[in-house]
């Protein structure tokens, strides 16, 4: 059979429903991609479920394996030590001086920390300092705003009072300054 009759079969059986076509989709290694989605689908399945999800690994935790505190040897002041008291003496130093260094840590980590909420607190305190300071200006330009309108809204008043007296209206007013312009352009 020549490739080209190989090739037509089969696409006749996956055109017709064959064999192949009902098997389903074809197994293989799934990418990084594909296999995020087949996780994610997973999950919301079962949306009640709550997820676990692990903490990011942070500092090392020094605490954890903290040096002892008490010495098992003693070592006296004896000469002629046997060739292991080395080893022990080197051991016991190791021990002191992890000891010593995580004493330093800790101070210089809360010495830190204490810096840090002192230079918060300062900024916090020049910002409220600054923002109260905004706050007053704005009362103080309200304030000045209010009480130009309210002097205005007297003078209105007084000088519509005034008109009404004299018996001029408005009109009139706005006349006599116009006319009052063309003569002074006139004289000029």
């Amino acid at each position: 059979m020549s490739t080209a009759a190989k090739h037509n079969r089969s696409s006749d059986d996956e055109g017709a429903g064959g064999a192949s076509a009902s098997a389903g989709p074809k197994k293989h290694h799934l990418t990084p991609l594909e296999l995020q989605k087949k996780q994610l689908d997973k999950l919301l399945e079962k949306i009640d479920k709550p997820v676990y999800i692990p903490e990011r690994p942070g500092q090392k935790n020094t605490s954890s394996r903290e040096p002892k505190n008490y010495v098992k040897n003693v070592q006296g002041s004896s000469a002629g030590a046997g060739s292991g008291e080395f080893h022990v003496y080197r051991a016991g130093r190791r021990r002191e001086y992890a000891r010593l260094k995580n004493m330093e840590l800790g101070s210089k980590e809360e010495r830190e920390q204490r810096e840090y909420e002192a230079r918060i607190e300062a900024k916090r305190a020049a910002d409220e300092e600054k923002t109260e300071k905004n706050r007053s200006k704005r009362q103080r330009r309200k304030q000045r705003a209010s009480n130009n309108k309210l002097s205005k809204r007297k003078e209105d008043d007084n000088r519509s009072d005034d008109d009404e007296e004299n018996g001029r209206d408005d009109d009139e007013e706005e006349e006599g300054r116009s006319s009052n312009r063309a003569q002074e352009k006139d004289e000029q």
